[in-house]
């Protein structure tokens, strides 16, 4: 019998994010049409954002705690560390991020934390920046699997132009079929290794290391996957760079799986059982 199963397989694939990557502010200078590589490839489609600054004035607003400790600015994609909140436009008294309130500068949301100074159902004066975003097909086209950027002539991005990039890196664990190969072979591995009284336990020790050697398949099959598709992409070295964190991944569950069958496995002085040998006469 197997000890774990794909619900367990992909909830630790889930837990500990691995396989995804998430890059915010990676700064590229676009010059001409020729393509920016960045720093990953094989970019999960339609996740980047592309922004600048394009502004020195900062933009004010009121707004108003009366019915909502939340407010919505007019403008999302704030730029960090660029705003300045106080009681009213003459900056009588200016407040404090983190203790008077705290920023969502992604989607543009303030909120007045009830321990600071910001009285209840009061309004404030706010000034701050915000980020540009870019259209793609209009201002920059992308191509994920190489994970390279370039500005379009016909768009807003000037030439020789600093544009910063968010994008996610997305390397999907497989589909369920193929995590059951890796669990049927996760426990080939672990009747093999521990003794035979063990084989119908249910001690967690040997759900949790079948789990682990479950996702050092999976990883490992993932290594030679990158380097596969990263080489066909043209990019050799973020190919070996992409495969290797790919089996260090593999390896370090290995390792962890084999430290908790330890207590499980078969006596090494133990006699192995007879077989029949063919005589070569």
């Amino acid at each position: 019998m197997t000890f774990t199963n794909i619900d367990l397989v992909k909830k630790h694939i889930l837990e500990h994010e691995l396989g995804t990557v998430s890059r915010e502010n990676v700064a590229c200078r676009l010059v001409g049409e020729t393509p920016f590589q960045l720093p990953h490839i094989l970019l999960l489609s339609g996740s980047e954002k592309v922004k600048a600054k394009e502004q020195n004035a900062p933009i004010q607003e009121s707004v108003d705690f009366a019915s909502s400790e939340t407010a919505q600015l007019a403008h999302e994609e704030l730029i960090p560390d660029t705003m300045v909140v106080a009681n009213d436009s003459s900056l009588g008294k200016i407040y404090v991020e983190n203790l008077d309130y705290s920023i969502d500068y992604d989607q543009g949301r303030i909120t007045r934390l009830s321990n600071g100074s910001i009285p209840p159902a009061s309004s404030v004066v706010v000034w701050y920046l915000s980020f540009r975003i870019y259209q793609k097909d209009t201002d920059y086209q992308i191509d994920y699997n190489k994970g390279q950027i370039k500005r379009l002539s016909s768009g807003d991005i000037e030439d020789g132009q600093w544009v910063l990039v968010d994008y996610g890196v997305e390397f999907a664990l497989l589909n369920d079929e193929v995590i059951e190969n890796a669990i049927k072979e996760a426990n080939d591995q672990v009747i093999k290794y521990i003794d035979p009284s063990y084989a119908n336990s249910t001690d967690q020790s040997l759900v949790t290391a079948e789990t682990y050697l479950a996702v050092s398949i999976l990883c490992n099959v993932k290594a030679m996957e990158a380097m596969t598709q990263n080489v066909a992409s043209g990019s050799g070295w973020q190919a070996h760079s992409l495969s290797l964190a790919w089996s260090k991944m593999s390896s370090t569950y290995r390792d962890q799986a084999y430290q908790l069958l330890q207590r499980f496995r078969k006596d090494p002085g133990s006699f192995c059982a007879p077989y029949a040998a063919r005589s070569t006469k």
